[in-house]
Order: structure tokens, then C-alpha cells, then sequence
């Protein structure tokens, strides 16, 4: 036996075959692993001035990326594009979403919004910062 790195697009398909085959001997009745991607943007006439992206699978919903240009913070474009992501992840059957973020960036962003923490790892990427795993039940919550 030898290791070697292979290229992810490479990679994928041959390693997935061996998950498949080992769900599948679980008895689990697992719905298709079929993900959904959503990539919502948000403009100011023609300038592009925020965006969010993230995925679902099996009704989980993950936010990958969520910004706003710096000068249109505090204007609710966050909040609107969070609302946007989560609305059409119910209309897909969502049940939870769960992103991360750094304590630098925005926990209380999030939390304002219903997400909760459920994960820290302390010292990430340097000592003194956070890294945060926050989820969100959408189908009790409402927005703030």
C-alpha cells in the first residue's frame, strides 16, 4: 500500500462509491443524498453589494458565505439576504440550517436571528478567537 494526493474532482468519485455502498448495508432508509445549492445576491441598482451561498441535503441547510459590502452594513441587507436563504431552503423541506463563524465576525449577527450555539474550538486561528458552530430549527423559528 502506498498514499498519494489526488485532486478533489478526481477524488470524489472513486471515494464515493465506498460511502454509498457503506450507507446503504446500514438498514437506515436514507433518503438520496441530493444536495440543493442556493446563491442569492443582493444589488443596489446595477452594483452588486452583498450575497449569501450554502447547500442542503437531507433537509439540513448549510450557510457557506454571508457578506455586505462594508458601506451598506446596518441597513438590514444581512438579515434580508439571511431571511431569503432560509425561506427558500423551507420550500425545499429544510429543517435546520448550521453555518460557522469567528468571534470576530458575527455570532451576535446570527443569534439576533434565532441561531444558537451548539460547538466552540478556543485559540482557532490564533489565541484569543473562536470559532463558532451555530444552528437554527426552521421549522419553530420566526424572525426577530
Amino acid at each position: 500500500m502506498h498514499i498519494q494526493e489526488l485532486s478533489v474532482d478526481d477524488h470524489i468519485p472513486q471515494i464515493k462509491p465506498f460511502m454509498d455502498q457503506f450507507n446503504s448495508n446500514q438498514e437506515l432508509a436514507l433518503p438520496p443524498y441530493d444536495r440543493v445549492h442556493f446563491s442569492l445576491a443582493a444589488y443596489e441598482g446595477e452594483q452588486y453589494i452583498g450575497g449569501v451561498v450554502g447547500s442542503m441535503v437531507w433537509g439540513l441547510l448549510y450557510i457557506q458565505l454571508l457578506a455586505v459590502d462594508h458601506v451598506y452594513r446596518g441597513k438590514g441587507i444581512g438579515a434580508d439576504l439571511l431571511q431569503a436563504i432560509e425561506d427558500q431552503a423551507r420550500q425545499q423541506g429544510a429543517k435546520v440550517s448550521e453555518l460557522t463563524t469567528m468571534s470576530w465576525q458575527a455570532p451576535h449577527f446570527y443569534m439576533k436571528y434565532g441561531y444558537t450555539i451548539f460547538g466552540e474550538i478556543h485559540d482557532i486561528p490564533i489565541e484569543g478567537q473562536t470559532k463558532y458552530y451555530m444552528k437554527k430549527n426552521l421549522l419553530s423559528s420566526t424572525q426577530s
